[in-house]
């Protein structure tokens, strides 16, 4: 990345070097509070229960933010701590980002994350107030203290990254007041020039999957990498992936040159691969131009990246459409993902990168409707067979077990109350989707993005809807918001055989359905492994078998993988 263009700045905003929400210190400390070979020891006497030394790492945190200790002894106390939890932290932020299952959660994981969390908010906290101490957005006045204002502006975003991150692995954003916070660090760093000198880091929790812990030890970054790092990470909503695909970001800045850069701001209308932040935005950058944005703004341009996404896009279906495959055309970061992971990332990068305008109206559900839901590929599967039947009261019959697990989201579990306490309901809905709400526990369902669903809103039989998890949110920590994406009018299942199964009762279960625009496609999952261009024999839920082609791959995610359909009489 190289240096950044000369930025023009008014330095008049009373906001350089001020935090939002910044709480104070109001006590005298005892004994032994500010005394680090004590608070040290303490953490590290707990190494062997991980959840216990990271939670009284957190605690000690907090407690030197709240006594009043000199604000130098108190960044040099967070540094020590830092220092000595970082490597369990790195450790089971990979274990966790490497896990694509979503949900449910279990106790050990939610209490480490909690508590790592915490812990980077109060190391931020303590820096937050020395950098306040020492700043000033004066140029004779900041070169006092230029080397400390450098060093403490990064810890801070670095710090705020890292939070990030975690967060992101119970799928929940930054807080608006942390957005605010990166924004004023870098802002205040960048009315003086300074954003890219290289500075230690503690480590690269979240942006590489695949380094040892060892070799994070001497990672170096500068302000305007940390901060670029963080905003693409917001915009493109990654806290809403698959975890597994978390670093994959960074590796794109890492790999692209200048794959975004930072301008003056000129007033001009934003066009397409340009964004717009300012000192005081508690959120992302923007795709527009909003009124009364708080002086003073940057521009964002992001053209390079988003022009490597689609040149990969491009050669990875064109290697698939000729099922020939040349790791020497495609960019090193997805090189390093499993196949099935490939098409998933670019298309949500790329969706990422575009403003988005929502084409239907979404309703709110006042009535907390409630709804089944049947998640994965083989449930919906079997759901569409059993459909199938003309004898209606004898599926009401057979399915009513079933299906009144399909209405909660923890069916077997033990606890008292839990149909009631864990019932899928609206949130809203549209003709392209809904939003779902449940109360999490530890025997919710398996649920992971990226995953077919079939839903039924109503306690009518017939036929479901069809969608996949495009979206998991935990607005509190009891519950779960989960977005379902929907793709069909009508769906049915089927059995497609090829030249070796057919004129025998073998062939490989797929799913069929009609999509919004009433254009047949298929649903297929990646094990079987077909390839757009082949032709087979289709046998429908009525038993008539009917010849069929494969057409263009329309939507990759990691458990299934619909193509387009071309069948005489359909």
């Amino acid at each position: 990345m190289n240096a950044t263009a000369k930025i023009k700045i008014k330095k008049s905003s009373k906001t350089f070097g001020q935090f939002a929400n910044l709480p104070s210190a109001f006590k005298s400390p005892p004994k032994g509070v500010a005394n680090k070979d004590m608070v040290i020891a303490k953490i590290d006497g707990l190494k062997r229960v991980v959840v216990r030394q990271l939670q009284e790492a957190a605690n000690q945190l907090a407690l030197i933010n709240r006594y009043n200790i000199k604000n130098e002894k108190r960044v040099e106390l967070v540094n020590a701590i830092m220092v000595s939890v970082y490597a369990t932290m790195f450790k089971h932020y990979q274990k966790y980002q490497t896990n694509v299952l979503s949900l449910p959660e279990s106790k050990e994981r939610r209490e480490v994350i909690l508590a790592c969390i915490e812990i980077t908010e109060q190391a931020a906290i303590a820096c937050k107030h020395y950098f306040k101490e020492i700043y000033s957005s004066n140029s004779i006045g900041y070169r006092l203290n230029r080397a400390k204002c450098i060093d403490l502006g990064v810890r801070i975003l670095e710090l705020l990254r890292i939070e990030q991150r975690f967060r992101a692995l119970r799928h929940q954003k930054l807080p608006p007041a942390a957005w605010q916070d990166i924004n004023r660090v870098f802002f205040s760093l960048l009315v003086h020039g300074d954003v890219d000198a290289s500075q230690e880091l503690l480590g690269c929790i979240g942006t590489w999957a695949k380094r040892s812990a060892v070799k994070q030890q001497n990672a170096k970054a500068n302000a305007k990498k940390l901060y670029i790092s963080i905003q693409l990470f917001g915009l493109l909503d990654a806290p809403s992936w698959s975890t597994r695909l978390f670093h994959a970001a960074d590796a794109y800045l890492e790999y692209v040159t200048d794959a975004v850069t930072i301008h003056t701001d000129d007033k001009a209308e934003l066009e397409p691969g340009w964004l717009i932040t300012n000192i005081d935005l508690k959120g992302p950058p923007l795709f527009q131009r909003e009124q009364h944005l708080v002086e003073p703004c940057i521009k964002l341009e992001y053209s390079n990246l988003y022009n490597r996404l689609i040149q990969d896009y491009e050669e990875l279906a064109k290697m698939k459409f000729i099922d020939q495959f040349d790791q020497d055309k495609l960019s090193r970061p997805l090189l390093d993902l499993e196949e099935i992971e490939r098409f998933p990332l670019l298309e949500t990068m790329l969706f990422g990168l575009r403003p988005r305008e929502r084409k239907q109206k979404r309703h709110a559900a006042f009535g907390h409707e409630t709804l089944k839901l049947f998640f994965g590929y083989r449930n919906t599967f079997d759901l569409l067979m059993e459909m199938a039947t003309e004898d209606v009261k004898h599926l009401t019959k057979t399915r009513a077990f079933s299906d009144s697990l399909a209405g909660v989201s923890a069916g077997l579990s033990n606890e008292q109350n839990s149909y009631k306490n864990t019932k899928w309901e609206i949130v809203n809905f549209s003709t392209g989707g809904i939003l779902v709400l449940t109360r999490e526990s530890a025997h919710t369902n398996p649920i992971q993005i990226g995953q077919i669903v079939a839903f039924n809103p109503n306690e009518d039989v017939k036929r479901p809807l069809l969608g996949y998890v495009s979206r998991i949110n935990r607005p509190s920590d009891q519950q779960v918001e989960v977005a379902i994406v929907r793709f069909s009018n009508h769906a049915e299942a089927a059995i497609l055989q090829d030249n070796q199964t057919q004129g025998s009762h073998n062939g490989s279960g797929v799913i069929i359905f009609q999509n919004m625009e009433g254009k047949w496609c298929l649903i297929a999952k990646h094990d079987y492994d077909f390839v757009p261009g082949i032709p087979f024999k289709l046998i429908r839920e009525n038993n008539k078998a009917i010849p069929a082609r494969l057409g263009n791959v329309m939507l990759s995610k990691q458990e299934f993988v619909v193509f387009e359909l071309s069948a005489p009489g359909m």
